[in-house]
């Protein structure tokens, strides 16, 4: 069976859309954003 390296490139970059609106939604959550800070706050003291 022959491969679509066509194929690949599309779904690497859905894959990689997908990735990029999820972190964006996340971001978008104001607790999140607090209780991440508070976790990378944590890791400096």
């Amino acid at each position: 069976m022959r491969r679509h390296p066509r194929l690949a490139v599309l779904a690497g970059w859905a894959v990689a859309s997908a990735a990029l609106a999820a972190v964006f939604l996340l971001y978008t959550q104001p607790t999140m954003l607090v209780t991440l800070a508070g976790q990378l706050w944590s890791c400096v003291n």
